[in-house]
C-alpha cells in the first residue's frame, strides 16, 4: 500500500495576489510544490499527505491540506484533483 497520498489543488487568488499565495503555501510541509498558471485558476499546489491505514484518500488530503489551503489570505477559491491511480518518477519519500 501506498504510504502517501498526493493531490493537486487548483487555487484562485485575489488579483495580483498569486506571488503571497505561492509564499505561504509554500510554509505548509503538505505543499511540496506551488507553480503559478494560465487559465481559470492562478496556482496549483502539489500536496502530499502520509496515508493512514483505511482512511480515505480524500479525508487524508481534506484533513491536512485542502481546509488549510482554503483559510490562507487572498485564496477565493479551490479544486482539488486526486489521482486515482500514479506512475512517478519522484521519490514517495519526496
Amino acid at each position: 500500500m501506498k504510504q502517501f497520498t498526493r493531490a493537486f489543488i487548483l487555487i484562485q487568488t485575489e488579483s495580483m495576489h498569486e506571488k503571497d499565495v505561492i509564499e505561504n503555501l509554500l510554509k505548509m510541509d503538505e505543499v511540496i510544490e506551488a507553480h503559478m498558471i494560465t487559465g481559470e485558476y492562478d496556482v496549483l499546489a502539489v500536496v502530499q499527505s502520509k496515508r493512514l491505514f483505511l482512511e480515505a484518500d480524500y479525508n487524508v488530503v481534506f484533513n491536512s491540506a485542502i481546509a488549510k489551503v482554503e483559510s490562507l489570505p487572498h485564496v477565493l477559491d479551490t479544486n482539488t484533483i486526486i489521482g486515482m491511480a500514479s506512475k512517478t518518477k519522484i521519490s514517495e519519500s519526496t
